[in-house]
């Protein structure tokens, strides 16, 4: 009897020595992740602040050349475009989580748009008639547009997955918005159409109100 009460003893020690190991591991309150969507591609640092509350760093970047667009109609003008796109953007934000056992999330932030550029160069693309005239689309020329977002600009949106997973791996959708000031107009033309770059105050004018850039993006995170 003596060695079966020395038995529990010992096992009631071991298992209290057990439970406050478990109790002294400290909670993962980081993870890393990479996304995919607009503005592009990026990779991010999350903190857990509190069980509502987390903050993120994260860059996006994207790089597009030389894309070909055929038979685009500008009003009664078929042209062809090659377009170039770069982006480079800094995200320092938050995300609140306002249900304990719901992974819906609100986030918010500032981006920095080092770089928003989108660069289109349209071409006709075949002869312009006119009655007895035939200008090829080479002396016809070109029309050079050159559109730039560089700002401070904040964002909102709202999601599902956590920046922090409740386990080592998470995934999430957001779906938000940038709010920027109008972009820069560089307009230019070459050639038949060089008086075409006139019409740059127009440009402007038409994308003043052109003040929103999507963000939507799909995510994986990684906790330690």
């Amino acid at each position: 009897m003596k060695n079966y009460f020395i038995c529990i003893l010992f096992a009631a020690i071991a298992l209290n020595t057990y439970s406050q190991e478990e109790e002294e591991v400290p909670e993962k309150k980081n993870a890393l992740a990479i996304s995919a969507g607009l503005p592009g591609f990026g990779v991010e640092y999350a903190r857990k602040l509190t069980p509502h509350l987390n903050a993120k760093v994260a860059y996006h970047f994207f790089k597009l050349e030389d894309f070909e667009i055929e038979d685009v109609e500008i009003k009664s003008d078929i042209v062809d475009i090659l377009a170039n796109l770069d982006v480079s953007i800094v995200d320092i934000g938050i995300e609140y989580l306002p249900f304990k056992k719901s992974s819906f999330k609100l986030t918010a932030g500032l981006g920095v748009l080092n770089k928003v550029n989108l660069n289109a160069v349209a071409t006709y693309n075949e002869e312009i008639v006119f009655g007895d005239v035939i200008i090829t689309n080479e002396d016809a020329g070109q029309i050079i547009a050159d559109v730039t977002w560089t700002d401070i600009a904040p964002y909102v949106g709202i999601g599902f997955g956590r920046a922090i997973p409740k386990n080592r791996l998470g995934f999430g959708i957001e779906f938000g918005s940038y709010i920027t000031s109008s972009p820069e107009i560089d307009l230019n033309a070459t050639n038949l159409l060089e008086n075409t770059a006139s019409q740059k105050e127009n440009l402007q004018k038409s994308l003043e109100d052109f003040k929103f850039i999507p963000r939507i993006q799909l995510r994986i995170a990684y906790k330690f």
